[in-house]
C-alpha cells in the first residue's frame, strides 16, 4: 500500500504498523477529548489486531503521519466483508496542532486513493449525531460525502448514528 498512498498526492504517509503505534494511537485519540474510554480502546485494538494478524488478514489498513512530538495523525480503513468494492473509514484522528495543515483531509484522500487502487468503489464513514461529533459530520460533508442514513438512539438514548458515503469511481 505504501506506493499507492504516496502516489495519491505526493504524500509520504507511513503505512507499516509498528509496535509503538498502539500506544501512539491511543494517546492521540484520547487527547482529542471527544472519544470515550470504550472508543479509545477500540482504536488501539484495531492497531493491535493488525500487528497480530497482519494487514491482509485483519482487513485494517493504516496511514500514519509522524511529527516532531509523536504521531500527528492517522487513518484506519479497510474493505467491508461480503460487499463488492465497499470500504469503511474506521478511524481518522489528527493532533490539534496539525489540523491547520488540513492533515485529516489529506489522510482521507490518500485512504480513498488506496481503496480505489484495490478496486474500491465506495467509502463509508460513520459518526455519532451528538453535538460533540458535529465537527466530524461537517468534515465528511466538506470532503464530498453524503449523509446516507441516520439511526436515532443507536449508541445510546440521544446518541444516534450518522452514516456518510462517497463514490470513489
Amino acid at each position: 500500500m505504501t506506493s499507492i498512498a504516496r502516489e495519491a498526492r505526493g504524500e509520504h504517509f507511513r503505512s507499516v504498523v509498528t509496535g509503538k503505534d498502539a500506544a501512539a494511537v491511543e494517546e492521540l485519540v484520547r487527547a482529542s477529548g471527544v472519544f470515550n474510554d470504550a472508543e479509545v480502546a477500540i482504536a488501539r485494538e484495531l492497531v493491535e489486531t493488525n500487528l497480530a494478524q497482519g494487514e491482509r488478514a485483519s482487513g485494517y489498513h493504516f496511514l500514519f503521519q509522524d511529527g516532531k512530538s509523536g504521531l500527528d495523525g492517522y487513518a484506519c480503513f479497510g474493505p467491508i466483508p461480503a460487499t463488492a468494492g465497499r470500504y469503511e473509514l474506521y478511524w481518522i484522528a489528527v493532533r490539534k496542532s496539525a489540523q491547520r495543515a488540513k492533515l485529516a483531509a489529506r489522510l482521507l484522500q490518500a485512504s480513498e486513493q488506496a481503496a480505489r487502487g484495490w478496486g474500491g468503489q465506495m467509502m463509508i464513514a460513520e459518526t455519532s449525531t451528538t453535538p460533540a461529533y458535529s465537527t466530524a459530520a461537517n468534515f465528511y460533508k466538506a470532503q464530498g460525502y453524503a449523509l446516507l442514513a441516520e439511526i436515532p438512539d443507536w449508541h445510546a438514548d440521544g446518541d444516534g448514528l450518522a452514516i456518510f458515503g462517497k463514490r470513489l469511481q
